[in-house]
């Protein structure tokens, strides 16, 4: 089903009296509505629900990825990640649920690059010899700082979660996408270097989380009634 077409019955619903519109124009906006629904076959979950895609470098089975499961979770979506090319992560839930967590996703996934960049400019990973041995540092630090950015994400929505609007948007992307899968998650390994695990935990307060959509804050209600993570 084109998103083109469930916008424009969104934008067709907003037409009403109490924004501007007589009351000649609201209801042919909305008889107008009503049929496309119809001649779509779609109900008012449908219309309701939207989605976004972002490209993301891990499909999946990655230490970020338990970041993005939770961010999923915080801003009220379902995720799925894959598609044609297989490199980009959907988010599917009530608006503004999916804008948000794809801006998010971005501003996370760069700050975690940005974050191992300047790691592998210090001792603790230069003095490391084998690739072996780079490459675990590397994960113990991306480790610790998922560890803290959920703990961060969970305080910011703290007051947003709603499990009912949870529920819609796992219905949905089961309904869109009924053939989709759980990805075994087991091959991401232990945390060996506590320490380095600390550095990547102190990296993850330098996030800057206070800015949502379009450079404002993040909304505190995303969907439904507030509830407790």
């Amino acid at each position: 089903m084109s998103e083109s077409i469930k916008r424009r019955i969104a934008a067709l619903r907003q037409m009403t009296t109490a924004r501007g519109c007589t009351e000649q124009e609201a209801l042919a906006a909305a008889e107008k509505a009503a049929a496309l629904m119809r001649e779509y076959g779609l109900s008012e979950l449908d219309i309701e629900i939207s989605q976004q895609s972002v490209k993301a470098k891990t499909h999946g089975a990655s230490i970020r990825d338990r970041l993005w499961r939770r961010l999923a979770l915080c801003t009220n979506t379902a995720t799925i990640v894959g598609d044609v090319d297989g490199h980009h992560r959907t988010f599917i839930g009530r608006a503004p649920g999916p804008e948000i967590a794809t801006y998010l996703f971005v501003v996370l996934d760069r700050s975690i690059d940005r974050a191992i960049r300047e790691f592998k400019k210090t001792p603790d990973y230069t003095r490391r010899r084998s690739r072996k041995t780079k490459r675990q540092v590397v994960y113990d630090f991306t480790a610790g700082m998922v560890a803290r950015l959920i703990y961060r994400l969970d305080e910011l929505f703290a007051d947003a979660f709603s499990a009912d609007a949870l529920m819609d948007a796992d219905r949905a992307l089961v309904e869109r996408y009924p053939g989709a899968g759980i990805v075994n998650a087991k091959s991401q390994g232990a945390v060996k270097n506590g320490n380095i695990a600390s550095l990547g935990y102190l990296a993850g307060n330098n996030v800057n989380l206070s800015h949502g959509v379009n450079g404002s804050a993040v909304p505190k209600a995303i969907a439904g009634k507030a509830g407790c993570l």
